[in-house]
């Protein structure tokens, strides 16, 4: 089963400024969800981030993201 995680992932722009964007992302586990945007980020030839959260969506939060299994939105 799909759950929805929100994620925060920051990185350094172009001039150096940190930079933290929200991910929503539907995996069966915070394992895979760390792994799946992981994946997307390095195809997307971003490097130098880090996770700084994984954790389950909130209901209402789940219920406005409407995920699609396997799916990454951007949320900020």
């Amino acid at each position: 089963m799909q759950v929805p995680f929100v994620t925060t992932v920051s990185f350094a722009d172009r001039d150096g400024m940190t930079v933290h964007l929200q991910y929503g992302v539907a995996a069966p586990t915070e394992h895979e969800a760390r792994s799946e945007l992981e994946r997307r980020l390095i195809n997307q030839e971003v490097y130098n981030y880090s996770i700084s959260e994984i954790r389950r969506a909130t209901r209402s939060e789940a219920e406005s993201l409407q995920l699609a299994a396997g799916s990454i939105i951007l949320l900020n």
